[in-house]
């Protein structure tokens, strides 16, 4: 309570604006960021990066704190799928708030041969090997967007009731595992 009075006094009695990174955005949730994506309504929440390819696995999921923009969430999730799975990705489609020269030039720079943004910004274009390969992969991402709403819809992580950071963090997890093992059974079931 003292937080939220303080928080109170600085704006309405010293009229001073208050940060983000001071700000307490839920008595319940103290961890709880602010999320603005574009012009669109404020969200309360986390911003989970995931990465899916081609079998609709899951292959990286970073629970965010703060409102970092896309862009800057691009080059070290790559990183960590080059790390991890000892690949470099020859495709990349990504959402429109990823597109950057800088992050273009780092996938170029770690080998990545199409690489394609949802949304274009500026003097940016998507390289590709053919316009065949650009419309797949902008239709591969446009699909991707499913496999969001199956995990969030699917395993609950629309409201996380979990409580405290750490909690939140291994309900996103365990939600990305669930959904993984979905996905390899169904395969699975295919062979059989």
């Amino acid at each position: 309570m003292k937080l939220v009075y303080d928080m109170a006094y600085t704006k309405e009695i010293k009229g001073k604006k208050v940060p983000n990174e001071e700000k307490i955005f839920s008595i319940y949730e103290r961890h709880t960021d602010i999320i603005v994506k574009g012009s669109r309504d404020v969200k309360f929440g986390h911003k989970v990066d995931l990465i899916s390819g081609r079998s609709n696995l899951i292959m990286h999921c970073n629970v965010v704190r703060g409102n970092p923009s896309d862009s800057k969430l691009f080059a070290p999730a790559l990183d960590s799928i080059i790390e991890d799975y000892g690949i470099i990705p020859r495709d990349c489609a990504t959402d429109g708030g990823y597109a950057s020269l800088a992050n273009q030039a780092h996938a170029i720079d770690k080998g990545v041969v199409n690489i394609v943004f949802n949304k274009i910004v500026g003097s940016l274009q998507n390289i590709s090997s053919s316009k065949n390969m650009e419309t797949r992969l902008k239709k591969w991402r446009s699909g991707a967007e499913a496999i969001i709403s199956n995990i969030k819809r699917g395993f609950n992580l629309a409201r996380c009731t979990w409580k405290g950071w750490r909690n939140f963090v291994s309900k996103v997890l365990w939600s990305v595992i669930a959904y993984n093992i979905r996905v390899m059974t169904a395969h699975v079931v295919k062979l059989v």
